[in-house]
């Protein structure tokens, strides 16, 4: 049986081949929709920045930084209208994106997803991976391309 190192490892290059052409942004994109986030919902675009931002900085902590950064950026009523939006986003994946995409990117110890991750840990999680994703591309030499 494969285990989850290996298959997160194979599905990062296969990341990694796919989105040669993009920069970060476009691969924040791809990551999401392949998650099945609405494109149509404000919580997407929001989701694009958190990722960005915590891409960016891993120290920033998600509600006091960068919720607060992001509803100034959309000129948001509250963080907390950020936080909803985000939230909202992810269920709607969780409930209606592909569940081999979600135990990709979220599964451990080779066992599927069950539990829908927290906004804290979706942003992260993904934010580590496009690092990684970043990684593979500067040691393969494809670090000419600005993101």
């Amino acid at each position: 049986m494969e285990s989850t190192i290996e298959r997160t490892l194979c599905h990062i290059q296969f990341l990694a081949r796919h989105l040669d052409r993009y920069n970060l942004r476009a691969g924040i994109v791809v990551v999401l929709m392949e998650l099945g986030v609405p494109t149509k919902c404000v919580g997407f675009e929001f989701l694009k920045k958190a990722i960005e931002l915590q891409h960016q900085d891993p120290t920033r902590t998600l509600t006091k930084d960068i919720y607060l950064e992001i509803s100034l950026h959309y000129r948001q009523n509250s963080e907390e209208l950020v936080e909803q939006s985000i939230r909202e986003a992810i269920k709607m994946a969780w409930r209606h994106g592909s569940r081999q995409a979600w135990d990709w990117y979220f599964s451990y110890e080779g066992q599927p997803v069950i539990n829908k991750p927290t906004n804290s840990e979706f942003i992260s999680r993904i934010a580590y991976i496009l690092e990684i994703w970043q990684e593979c591309k500067i040691m393969r030499g494809d670090h000419n391309e600005r993101d």
